[in-house]
């Protein structure tokens, strides 16, 4: 991170330092950020989570075995849920929470949907304007849906074929073998409107290709009333949190921290979103393609020069970059 953005080694390292002061700082600060952006257009937020890997850790709390989807194999390392606020023009990472495994937690073990939540008080807590949620199946849960039902949040989500509901014509059965959202012909789409615990949602199906060619039906549930192809469209959008996490793993080192405090790895990966946000900011300024043009800019400016844009930034948002 220090290359990408001109700035030296140890000064990173003394501010990563003053950790107990800065980590209470950041979130807000990437609310506000994701405000002011949000002036330009609405926006939606995202909530997904990834792995944080640590090969070569001896000692560090809360480090256990993952399994890295990037490279298909078990680590070392963290899991974190992360929540995204985006409008398709910028995407800022806001806030994250650790998930750490029953038996190193105990009785204060927290599942992924019961973080997801946390993270979402905290958007509605400091007031982020949001259109609706995105999440893929492994948040679908009946406990995530009821708490979204209640607090009267729009979403679209991706759910398990295997759910069961009840249809419009009584028919119960599970979303794979259900009648009323089976695709005749060339159909690509269906919806329908179903009972699920006592939930009136709308359930959709979508016919697409993958990367081998071959068709997969993908099963949607929303809170949304749009005609069918509109879901996937919407869900789709869930893409842009996968860039991010791409981004700040390849390009701005997100594994690149070896304090053995998990204070600085928290502090590390807060000024590392800090960084993608300045990346998005320049991004959007100058209609660049994606954060890495950004990057490539910065880098073939002068130090000074890199500087004085980081401190614009900054300023801008009265905090300390």
């Amino acid at each position: 991170m220090s290359k990408r953005l001109g700035i030296s080694h140890d000064r990173l390292y003394n501010v990563l330092s003053k950790s107990k002061i800065l980590l209470p700082l950041f979130p807000k600060l990437m609310i506000s950020i994701a405000k002011h952006f949000s002036k330009k257009k609405k926006g939606k937020l995202t909530i997904d989570d990834t792995a944080l890997v640590k090969p070569f850790a001896k000692w560090l709390p809360g480090v256990w075995y993952i399994f890295d989807v990037i490279f298909g194999k078990t680590e070392k390392g963290f899991r974190k849920v992360v929540i995204t606020w985006g409008n398709g023009i910028v995407t800022i990472p806001l806030k994250f929470e650790w998930i750490f495994g029953k038996d190193l937690v105990g009785e204060k073990y927290k599942n992924k949907t019961q973080l997801g939540k946390q993270l979402i008080l905290f958007c509605l807590k400091n007031d982020i304007h949001f259109t609706h949620i995105l999440f893929d199946a492994h948040y679908s849960t009946i406990e995530m849906i009821k708490f979204l039902q209640k607090m009267g949040i729009k979403f679209v989500a991706k759910i398990p074929c295997n759910r069961k509901v009840r249809a419009e014509n009584g028919i119960i059965e599970q979303l794979k073998k259900h009648p009323s959202l089976k695709l005749f012909r060339n159909k690509r789409s269906k919806r329908m409107t179903a009972i699920y615990h006592e939930m009136e949602l709308y359930f959709s199906v979508h016919k697409r290709k993958n990367k081998s060619g071959e068709y997969q039906y993908v099963y949607i549930v929303s809170n949304i009333d749009l005609c069918s192809k509109n879901y996937l469209k919407l869900y789709e959008q869930r893409w842009d949190i996968e860039k991010v996490f791409r981004t700040i793993k390849q390009l701005l080192g997100l594994n690149q921290c070896f304090s053995r405090f998990l204070e600085k790895q928290e502090t590390h990966i807060y000024f590392i979103f800090l960084a993608y946000s300045f990346l998005e900011n320049e991004k959007s300024k100058h209609n660049f393609k994606n954060p890495e043009a950004a990057a490539t800019l910065l880098t073939e400016l002068k130090i000074h020069d890199a500087e004085d844009l980081i401190t614009s930034f900054s300023e801008s948002f009265q905090c300390f970059a």
